[in-house]
């Protein structure tokens, strides 16, 4: 059965309607009635009418008001116009949104009648003619999807080429590109079929392949192979501005025969799980380096705990010396070092949380009144998750950092020694290495060790171990135990500390403790 739905203001003639009209001999029933059009739309919303027979002249919103509103949110309904008015201007504007009758009140019943008999013939013209054309194209969607997706009998073959000549698809060359929209709802099949339907405009009109959704994805299948940069460029600059919405979009490469098209399919779904690694604003594809990021190699034997604590105290160093400069290399060389783990996406997002947490949180233990920015931290570290490149991710970790760093870096030609000092004096406690300095200073561990000996006249550890020791006799005459003074100035071993202390004191911590 066809639904009507009566929409007029006033009841008798809403009552008349279903009364005098012979609906069922028609093939049609009335669903709904409305007094208005604000009443109608919410009736509409939860069950939509193949014919609204509407009322020109109504309070809060009138006939052609709500036609417009329907019309332009999709509803595919066939519309009756009742007036009370001979006006031609009401008439212009009802076959303007696309009427199917134009009546007047009061409303005669054969009138009425022949008018619905009519708008019938044309909603099951058009329920035949759009069947017909939905099972053409389910038809070629399923061969299309079959092409695509890979194919695990031996007569893969024959079977694919079959199914290519069925659907017209059987070319010279073929081509996957994957489109992946982002934040879109990814949970609606339909979010994605409206965005692809541009596409198709774009890409079929034009006789360059066909476009068809598989989610997530939404996929073009090319006729003619993308030669080059530049028609990689442009094709990714044609689907830019035909969706309008940020994306990704990898192409697996060109293949010859049908049976290969699932391979370039999944070529293109790796690089775009991979997109995260690459160059924000081109069309990826399996022959585009995945890393912008010079090479990096890992240093053997070196745990991934040890090599992060080694980044966060390097790059802790930095910012506390004010040595800001040394920021992005640092954090270049950690993505690097991730990159040649070949680690996923979330793990490096991860680390870089990790990373960017423990360097704050040293800065901010280290002068809490000065990095009173709590809020803007916390935004920060939940950015880092949400980031769609990697270039992006450092950048901000880069800019964000650096915002923190001390800019009271020292002059003169000792200012190298002048910054390690103050580093030795303000983390004696935790694992100092001169090579740690070096990189951060960006010299040699030789030379800058002797540069230290010439200004100082001890060398690095031996300064380090004097600094520790004059703060573990402070400690010791606070009454702190031994033991626990060692960790204190770090070091972790307590038997080490007995004979640095000696050597530097003369005596034991215990006996110092004792007699002071």
């Amino acid at each position: 059965m066809i639904k009507v739905m009566i929409v007029d203001d006033e009841p008798k003639l809403r009552q008349g309607l279903q009364t005098l009209i012979p609906w069922e001999s028609l093939g049609l029933t009335v669903t709904a009635t409305a007094a208005n059009g604000e009443e109608a739309i919410e009736v509409i919303d939860k069950e939509p009418p193949d014919i609204l027979v509407v009322d020109i002249r109504m309070p809060l919103m009138d006939g052609l008001q709500l036609i417009q509103y329907l019309t332009s949110n999709g509803l595919q309904s066939q519309f009756i116009i009742l007036s009370g008015y001979a006006d031609f201007e009401y008439a212009k504007q009802a076959i303007k949104y696309g009427a199917a009758g134009y009546l007047l009140k009061p409303v005669d019943i054969k009138e009425m009648t022949s008018t619905l008999k009519r708008v019938c013939e044309r909603i099951e013209e058009e329920r035949l003619q759009r069947g017909k054309r939905q099972n053409n194209v389910v038809n070629r969607e399923w061969c299309l999807h079959s092409l695509l997706i890979p194919q695990d009998t031996n007569e893969a073959s024959t079977k694919l080429k079959t199914l290519a000549i069925e659907a017209e698809l059987l070319w010279s060359s073929y081509e996957v590109v994957a489109v992946f929209p982002r934040n879109t709802d990814r949970g609606r099949i339909d979010a994605l079929h409206q965005l692809a339907s541009t596409l198709k405009t774009a890409i079929e009109g034009i006789g360059m392949g066909v476009v068809t959704v598989i989610s997530p994805y939404i996929v073009l299948l090319l006729n003619k192979p993308l030669r080059g940069m530049q028609q990689r460029q442009k094709l990714y600059e044609k689907i830019q501005y035909a969706l309008n919405v940020r994306f990704v979009a990898a192409t697996g490469g060109a293949v010859s025969v049908p049976d290969e098209i699932s391979n370039s399919y999944s070529k293109a779904q790796k690089c775009i799980k991979q997109a995260f690694f690459s160059e924000k604003g081109r069309l990826l594809g399996p022959d585009i380096p995945s890393s912008l990021l010079p090479d990096s190699s890992p240093v053997s034997g070196t745990s991934t705990e040890e090599m992060m604590e080694g980044f966060i105290y390097r790059i802790y160093y930095s910012l506390d010396a004010g040595h800001p400069s040394m920021i992005l290399p640092l954090l270049k060389e950690a993505a690097a070092y991730f990159l040649n783990q070949e680690r996923e996406e979330n793990f490096v997002k991860e680390s870089f949380f990790y990373l960017s947490n423990a360097v704050i949180h040293k800065l901010t233990a280290g002068s809490p009144k000065k990095f009173n920015r709590t809020e803007e931290v916390s935004r920060f570290l939940k950015e880092i998750f949400e980031f769609e490149y990697l270039t992006e991710l450092l950048e901000e970790t880069h800019r964000f950092l650096q915002s923190l760093a001390e800019y009271s870096v020292p002059e003169g030609k000792e200012k190298e020694v002048k910054i390690m000092i103050n580093v030795i004096h303000k983390h004696y406690a935790d694992n100092l290495k001169l090579e740690t300095l070096a990189g951060m200073l960006n010299y040699s561990t030789a030379y800058l060790g002797q540069v230290f000996k010439n200004k100082t006249g001890e060398y690095f550890n031996t300064y380090l171990d004097k600094v520790r020791i004059q703060n573990a006799k402070k400690l010791l005459e606070q009454g702190m135990k031994v033991y626990e003074v060692a960790e204190r100035v770090g070091y972790t071993n307590v038997n080490y500390f007995h004979s640095k202390f000696k050597k530097y004191v003369g005596r034991s911590p215990s006996d110092f403790k004792i007699h002071n």
